[in-house]
């Protein structure tokens, strides 16, 4: 006990140390030993149509946001520059401003070059450089800036740059970026390499966009048609997915709000938890609060209020604190539906098991502008689209699982539904429903002056099945007798069980007495047939008593009870028989 008590000191100690340097890796900035001299000379001969900027350019924080490029310019040999690495991550206050120096000199006047910042979603930049006539040349872009204002209007920021040849110039970027950790590959581009590169990247989102759209009208179909809520919900959660990748990856900018200055900077901090939200209450509602309990229930009910409050906080009054509250909800959200979705797996039902495969993908991505907000990852090729891969992913298991979850259900109401009109272990019409057609084609008959015929069928060795091999195997027999009746009769006819041995079936009319016998003949010989399902060495014995109605002999009206009333008793004289089989009570 004195040991693990002597311990508890230096662990704190540690735990506290790694806590504090981990916050620190966080909030401040990153630093690096001086390096005033120029960054190295970017030679645009078409070698490479694509250069990035890593270990060829220079950074430096201006905290008052204060200075011009011209301060800078003047400046830059005695401000502390140093090189800018690949994976260069940089956390700026609000007001402060980044500063990337190169310096680049093109060779070949056939050539146009441009430069790019391969990312959405920075509130604002701009490159400077001086032209021929030593004025300076400005360009903006960003997310301060409606996107049909930038230099040139794209997902991402793009400049144009000087077009002279064989003399070096001197570019600055300028770099605003608030609250989240700002990291970004700056790459210069030959003009028709970027162009190709836009073109396959339009195709590739086109098609992506268009799938989320297409399965998002697919629900909304389904919704109405089947009145399945599920499918609505999925619809809503696919919707606000797809708008907040569309944010996220510069397309909602470029075509959906070209205009909108305030809502492009705010539409990936709205939408992304929004569709969190939405996931999150698609999944409860798919897996149903039985599954997962009513603590996880009920946590996820609280969260979802608890992150739209958060979401219209960061809205309203932006700072770093609000942001990292919705980012921690964020990560909790994910966690949340983690746990709704294990128990629900471990039911065993196929659809559920498609809806938790479905949603793995983008939990996963999920991770990663958590991870981004944090500062623990820059952006790349993974932050960027590692979402919009996981939600193509996605979209397809969830629509196969709700398919399949709606065939369950539905399965179940016709079956359900059927009952009502269907004897259960038979599948024949139940006695209700076929005193009711035998009701009316008395009436029929009479009307129309036709005859239709009845014939009572009783399984005579029923009681034989049960004594010798149980009352399975006994309804194993009246079962392969319901499906004898059934190939027997025609579309129009009507077959039932009466009592627990017997069955009827109405031959509806035009009916002959010799297409009556003929139904009678078949179905006791199909009796005599083996069956695999049947002991070996037994068969179906049946008794059949035939009648053509109406019988002008008997007064019995329109009353169906009675003439099956007529028929067994009929049948009870028949069984005192054993050498015959089939009984014909009138022609």
């Amino acid at each position: 006990m004195s040991c693990r008590r002597a311990l508890c000191g230096p662990l704190a100690f540690a735990a506290l140390a790694f806590s504090l340097s981990l916050l620190t890796a966080l909030l401040l900035p990153q630093h690096a030993r001086a390096d005033t001299h120029a960054p190295p000379l970017v030679l645009l001969d078409g070698s490479q149509p694509t250069i990035p900027l890593a270990q060829r350019s220079t950074w430096w924080v201006d905290n008052s946001g204060a200075l011009s490029v011209q301060d800078v310019e003047s400046a830059q040999y005695r401000l502390p520059f140093v090189t800018r690495s690949e994976e260069h991550r940089l956390r700026l206050r609000d007001g402060a401003a980044m500063w990337v120096r190169f310096e680049a000199m093109a060779t070949d006047d056939g050539q146009r070059w441009e430069l790019e910042l391969a990312r959405s979603g920075t509130d604002r930049i701009s490159l400077y450089y001086r032209q021929a006539n030593g004025e300076w040349k400005a360009q903006h872009a960003g997310d301060r800036i409606a996107v049909r204002n930038w230099a040139f209007p794209d997902r991402y920021p793009v400049f144009s740059l000087d077009p002279r040849v064989n003399t070096p110039v001197t570019y600055f970027v300028r770099i605003e970026h608030a609250r989240v950790p700002f990291s970004g590959s700056l790459q210069i581009h030959d003009h028709n390499t970027l162009r190709e590169l836009r073109i396959h990247q339009q195709f590739l989102l086109g098609a992506y966009f268009g799938l989320a759209l297409l399965l998002a009208a697919t629900a909304v179909a389904n919704a109405l048609v089947f009145r399945d809520v599920s499918f609505a919900a999925y619809a809503i959660y696919i919707s606000l997915l797809g708008l907040a990748l569309a944010a996220s990856l510069g397309v909602g900018g470029q075509f959906l709000w070209p205009g909108a200055v305030r809502w492009n900077g705010q539409a990936e901090f709205v939408l992304l938890p929004l569709a969190a939200v939405a996931g999150m209450l698609f999944v409860r509602h798919v897996v149903q609060p039985r599954r997962i309990g009513r603590w996880l229930d009920r946590s996820a009910l609280t969260l979802a209020a608890l992150f739209l409050a958060l979401m219209v906080w960061d809205t309203i009054a932006p700072s770093d604190g609000s942001l990292l509250a919705v980012t921690t909800l964020g990560a909790l959200t994910m966690l949340l539906v983690y746990a709704m979705l294990w128990p629900a797996w471990r039911t065993g039902d196929r659809w559920v098991r498609w809806i938790a495969l479905g949603m793995l993908p983008i939990l996963l991505a999920g991770a990663l502008p958590v991870l981004r907000n944090f500062g623990l990852l820059s952006s790349g090729f993974l932050s960027q689209y590692g979402m919009a891969i996981a939600a193509a992913i996605e979209a397809p298991l969830l629509i196969y699982g709700l398919l399949q979850r709606s065939s369950q259900q539905h399965e179940a109401q016709a079956r359900a539904r059927a009952l009502a009109l269907t004897e259960p272990l038979t599948g024949l019409s139940n006695r209700h429903n076929f005193m009711l057609r035998l009701h009316e084609s008395l009436v029929r008959a009479q009307r129309y002056e036709h005859r239709s015929a009845l014939l009572l069928i009783a399984l005579d060795n029923h009681t034989w099945f049960v004594e010798q091999h149980g009352r399975e195997v006994a309804d194993r027999a009246l079962v392969i007798t319901g499906s004898l009746l059934r190939s027997v009769a025609r579309d129009v006819d009507a077959a039932s069980r009466v009592d627990d041995s017997t069955l009827a079936l109405l031959l509806e009319g035009p009916v002959r007495e010799g297409q009556a016998l003929a139904a009678a003949t078949s179905i006791v010989a199909g009796g005599l047939r083996p069956s695999a399902q049947l002991p070996v060495g037994s068969t179906l014995k049946f008794k059949i008593v035939v009648a053509l109605l109406p019988d002008p002999a008997q007064d019995l009206q329109q009353d169906a009870q009675a003439h099956l009333d007529w028929l067994q008793g009929a049948m009870d004289t028949l069984r005192k028989d054993p050498r015959k089989a089939i009984l014909k009570l009138n022609s």
